[in-house]
């Protein structure tokens, strides 16, 4: 099974983590992160040009804020 790796910012936190998924997560969409049982959710999705990170060209931003 093919997944994604992105690059994940929580309620807009300077710390950022890679994740992988199963997709890329939507707007809206309740994920949860490995080991933790906090409700979160997709409040922004950024597609990186091509070249712009050697790593995730996927940033996802989570918040455990309702939205």
């Amino acid at each position: 099974m093919m997944t994604i790796q992105c690059r994940v910012t929580i309620d807009e936190n300077q710390f950022i983590e890679d994740v992988t998924f199963q997709a890329v997560p939507r707007i809206g969409e309740s994920v949860s992160m490995a080991g933790d049982t906090t409700s979160l959710r997709v409040s922004r999705v950024v597609h990186l040009p091509e070249g712009a990170s050697q790593e995730a060209l996927i940033v996802v931003e989570l918040t455990s804020k309702i939205l």
